[in-house]
Order: structure tokens, then sequence, then C-alpha cells
């Protein structure tokens, strides 16, 4: 049995014996090893990021294992944390599960901002929208307090960038401030369309993922069919409800398809026009920003002596810590 300590968080973890850990299985897959020797694959996590981890024994050991490694379930580990390919992962010596009545919140990753301050500041800039359609749209998904549940609850995505509950919302909100902020700049621009745009480019994430303890898995609509055609899905529902002009109807359609920029990001159509275009820089930009933030605190918690990150592969790069 393991002894009773102090468990770090992840974000803290330092390469090194790990005494215990108490962490949420994300992800347990049975494997086999280049010498045939089979291994427990996992994704564990707490509130402050993910970790891969290792754990080889016999077959039948892991076979007992996984009647309560599962995804959702809370582990007590000892293990040595390592570098593997540059990546830093638990290579795993102790497996049993943790006691019942574990203080969940340790598992469960919040957006750090106040969702009653973040929906308010939403109503308000669509109650800016002059154009009464896109207002009206607007307005019928924030009455329909079934989606807003789900809206005010999901994650931005399953791992990259606002991974955690109400992340969706505060990266809604982030390209919203900043289709506002590109008015300003482009006055030439349909600021109307623009912030309309960016509050429903990401509707179709509260379908895209199932929610589970500290976990979001892709549903199967996720993985068929993907969040961008999922929220257009959303749109041409509510669309029947409200007497739109038929072009802002296809240009509104095409900001929600075509936001993620590329074919090969996942965009349906590439940006036709400018406040497409802008709409999909804004939503780039917070993304991006937010994987350069998590890269630099999390690389300065683990090394604080380095002006170096760890490599990042969705920046394709180290960044500078100084």
């Amino acid at each position: 049995m393991l002894t009773p300590e102090r468990s770090p968080y992840i974000r803290d973890l330092q390469n090194g014996l790990l005494e215990e850990g108490k962490f949420l299985v994300r992800r347990a897959v049975l494997q086999t090893a280049k010498n045939n020797k089979p291994f427990l694959r996992l994704m564990l996590a707490d509130a402050s990021g993910h970790m891969p981890a290792i754990y080889f024994a016999p077959q039948a050991e892991l076979t007992k294992i996984l009647t309560f490694v599962k995804p959702g379930k809370i582990l007590r580990i000892q293990g040595i944390v390592e570098e593997f390919q540059n990546v830093k992962q638990i290579k795993l010596m102790k497996i049993e599960p943790a006691a019942e009545g574990e203080e969940l919140s340790r598992f469960w990753a919040r957006t750090p901002l106040n969702r009653r301050q973040m929906y308010a500041e939403m109503r308000q800039l669509i109650q800016a929208i002059t154009t009464n359609e896109l207002k009206e749209i607007c307005s019928l998904f924030l009455k329909d307090r079934a989606f807003m549940r789900l809206f005010l609850e999901a994650p931005a995505s399953r791992t990259i960038h606002h991974a955690y509950i109400g992340g969706l919302m505060e990266h809604t909100l982030n390209v919203m401030r900043a289709a506002a902020a590109f008015i300003k700049i482009y006055p030439h621009a349909d600021g109307d369309l623009m912030v309309a745009g960016a509050f429903l480019h990401d509707i179709g994430k509260i379908d895209e993922y199932n929610f589970l303890l500290s976990h979001y898995e892709h549903s199967e609509a996720g993985r068929l069919k993907g969040h961008t055609l999922l929220s257009f899905e959303r749109l041409k529902e509510k669309l029947v409800q409200v007497k739109m002009h038929e072009l802002t109807r296809a240009k509104l359609e095409h900001v929600l398809l075509s936001h993620q920029g590329r074919r090969n990001w996942g965009a349906i159509e590439e940006p036709r026009f400018l406040e497409a275009y802008l709409v999909h820089a804004a939503d780039a930009i917070d993304s991006t920003q937010f994987i350069f933030q998590e890269l630099k605190r999390n690389s300065e918690s683990r090394n604080p002596e380095s002006a170096w990150s760890e490599y990042s592969k969705y920046l394709g790069r180290e960044i500078f810590l100084r």
C-alpha cells in the first residue's frame, strides 16, 4: 500500500521519484512494446493539467488493474517522473484506486474568470448589435436554457486551449471582444456580422464532447462531423425562426463554416470575405495566445532557470521565456 503523502499537482512535478500522486484517469489503453511485453499507457490529469504515464507488468496483473483503471476514476500512484522523447511522463511503479470521498475540486479544471460577469458582458455585446435579424438570432440562443446550460459548462477544446469548465464561454467572449475591437480599426467591415459570427462560431462544441469528470472526450457526432458542421447545424435549426435577408443568412453561415481558416485546419470553406477572415483571425489569436501562456507557465513551473520552454507540437517550436 502507498503511504499517505501530500499529492503534488501535475504542473509541479519534477523529474525524479514521485512518492505519491492522486490523479484522474483520462485514458487507459493496453498496448504491446517492441519486445512484445504488455504495458498500460495512461493519460493522467488534475485541475492543473495532464501528463502521460506508462506501467509495465505481466498480462494477468494488467488485466486485473484495468478493472479499476478507467476514464473518470481517481488513482493513487507511485513512480518516476522522466523525460522520454522530449516529453515528460510518469513511469509507474504502483497503482491503486484512491479512497472514496476525494475532494473533486482538485480534479475539476475551471475557468479562473467569473462566469456571471462574462455572461453579462456577452449579453451587452449582443445588445449592441444594430442589425435586428443578427441580434434576434443571437438572442434566440441566449434564451435557450438547455443550450446555455451546456454552453456555460463546456470546454473550448479537449486538451489544446481553454480545456476546462467554462472554457468555451471564456474563449467565445474573447473572440467577441476582438471582433468588437476590429470594428474600430476597420470601420469599413460589418461589425454586427463579426460580433454575431464570433458569438456563434463554436456553438457546436457543446455537441462535440461528452463531459465526464474533468474529462472531455469526443462524442460520436463530434468524431463523425466535427464542431464546425455541428455549429452550422445548430445555427440552421434556429434560423427557421428568424426572418433574415438571404444574403445576411448566407454570410453568417459562411462565417461559421470558414472560421478555422483553412481546410486542413478543419474549415469547410476558407474565408471568402473580410468579416469571415477577421472572425477566423480573432479565433486563432485567442487560442494561440492561450497555448503560449500555458506553455510559458508550465515550463517556468517545471524549470524556473531555463530561458526556453519545452517543444510544443501545436506551435511547432520552443518559446523564449525571458
